[in-house]
C-alpha cells in the first residue's frame, strides 16, 4: 500500500513539468510565427487533420501557432464521456523547419513525455491484481486531482518527431489505412469479456458472455478479432547523402508535424510532395478471411469466419 501511494504521489508533478514543457514548445513555435524571418513549412490536410485544427481552433494560415497548440494539447478536447473512440488522437501530419534552440525544447519535452508514461506504467502495475476498470478509474481520479480530469494519456505519451541533425532530403509517403485480422480463442475472448465486466452488471457483456457459451465447438477455430487503422500514416525517412552513397533513417509515422532543424535561411531540406491524403484503391479480401458482416462479440470486434 505505501508502494502503491508513493508511485502515486510522483505522478501529478511529472504531470506538471509535461504541461510547462509543451507550453514553452508552443511558446517557440508561435515566436517563429511571428518571426520577421521566413521558417518553412509544410502541413498536409486530410480531412482528419483539418477536423483537428478546428478543434485546437486554429487554421493552416499560421501553421506553427498551430503545431504549437497541438503539441500542448494534452487533454481531451471533447468530455470524457462524449461519443467517439476515446483512443483517438488529434492528428497534424507534416513538416516545420525550426532552429537548433526549439529542437532542444523538444527534446526536453519527450523527455517529461517518457518519464510520465514510466510512473503511469509503474503506477498501474501496482494495481494489477484489481479489475481493469478499478484501475483505470483510480488513475483517473488521481490526474483529476493533480488538476487534469480530462487528460489524454495518449498525446501525453506520443513523442515529437525530430530531424536534429539537418539531413539532406526528407522522403514522405503515404501509408494507407490498414485492417489487421487475428486469430483468437475462446478462452481468449471469455477472459476479455470478464475483464470488462468483473463484477456481472453488464447487460451487454453478460449476453456476449453467453454467446460465447453457446457456440458450437465446431466454430471454435472460427474466431476473428478485426483491428482497423481507420486514418492513414504519413511515413518520413531523412536521407544523408556522403561519398559513399545515400542513408536512409526512419523517422517514423507523422501524427504530428517533424521539427526539422536547419541552418539554411529557414528552409527545409529538398523533400517528396505528396498528396493531401492518400488515393483510395479496393484491396482484394482473402476468401480464407471473409467474415461475416456483423460483429458476433462487438465488446472485443471478434467476427466469426464464413
Amino acid at each position: 500500500m505505501a508502494n502503491h501511494r508513493k508511485l502515486a504521489a510522483a505522478i501529478p508533478p511529472l504531470l506538471e513539468r509535461l504541461h510547462a514543457g509543451a507550453a514553452t514548445l508552443r511558446q517557440s513555435l508561435e515566436r517563429l510565427q511571428d518571426s520577421p524571418r521566413h521558417w518553412q513549412h509544410y502541413l498536409l490536410q486530410p480531412p482528419f487533420a483539418r477536423d483537428a485544427a478546428e478543434r485546437l481552433e486554429c487554421d493552416f494560415e499560421h501553421p506553427f501557432a498551430l503545431a504549437g497548440a497541438l503539441f500542448a494539447q494534452l487533454d481531451y478536447c471533447d468530455p470524457l464521456d462524449a461519443a467517439g473512440d476515446a483512443r483517438a488522437t488529434l492528428q497534424i501530419p507534416g513538416l516545420l523547419a525550426v532552429p537548433a534552440a526549439s529542437i532542444a525544447l523538444a527534446q526536453q519535452l519527450n523527455t517529461h513525455k517518457v518519464a510520465f508514461a514510466k510512473a503511469v506504467a509503474d503506477y498501474k502495475a501496482a494495481l494489477s491484481e484489481r479489475p481493469a476498470p478499478e484501475r483505470d478509474r483510480n488513475l483517473r481520479d488521481l490526474l483529476a486531482d493533480a488538476g487534469h480530469p480530462r487528460a489524454h494519456l495518449r498525446q501525453c505519451y506520443r513523442q515529437v518527431l525530430l530531424c536534429p541533425e539537418p539531413p539532406d532530403a526528407i522522403a514522405l509517403s503515404w501509408i494507407k489505412a490498414r485492417k489487421s485480422i487475428r486469430k483468437v480463442t475462446v478462452q481468449w475472448c471469455e477472459k476479455k469479456l470478464v475483464q470488462l465486466d468483473p463484477q456481472g452488471a453488464d447487460p451487454g457483456i453478460q449476453y456476449q458472455l453467453q454467446l460465447l457459451a453457446g457456440l458450437h465447438r465446431s466454430q471454435y477455430e472460427d474466431l476473428r478479432q478485426v483491428q482497423v487503422q481507420s486514418r492513414p500514416n504519413l511515413q518520413v525517412a531523412e536521407i544523408f547523402r556522403t561519398r559513399d552513397g545515400e542513408t536512409y533513417r526512419q523517422v517514423g509515422y507523422s501524427a504530428t508535424p517533424v521539427l526539422v532543424v536547419t541552418d539554411y535561411g529557414g528552409r527545409l531540406p529538398d523533400f517528396t510532395r505528396v498528396d493531401h491524403q492518400p488515393s483510395q484503391g479496393r484491396r482484394r479480401q482473402r476468401r480464407d478471411l471473409a467474415l461475416s458482416s456483423e460483429a458476433f462479440l462487438p465488446a472485443l470486434r471478434v467476427y466469426l469466419r464464413e
